[in-house]
């Protein structure tokens, strides 16, 4: 059975200037599921968990957190709580 997503990242894009971090990334977790983000040393792995909890602004795409989108203006410690 498919628990619903409590984390959904949806075709996130985050770029700095003309460098390309995050292209096209989406993930879904499930509550009570771990998941571990690995990778080479600037793969963008953290940059994916700041945009993650409103730390950096995402250029493009969706990230919603137990009902709630990451974006400018919502109650971000809603979000990280």
């Amino acid at each position: 059975m498919t628990r619903p997503a409590i984390v959904s990242v949806e075709s996130v894009h985050k770029a700095y200037g003309a460098h390309t971090v995050l292209d096209d990334v989406s993930l879904d977790v499930a509550e009570g599921e771990v998941v571990c983000v690995i990778g080479p040393s600037g793969a963008g792995k953290s940059t994916l968990i700041r945009c993650m909890n409103g730390l950096e602004l995402h250029d493009h795409g969706r990230i919603v957190v137990d009902g709630t989108p990451v974006a400018p203006g919502q109650a971000l410690a809603t979000v990280r709580a």
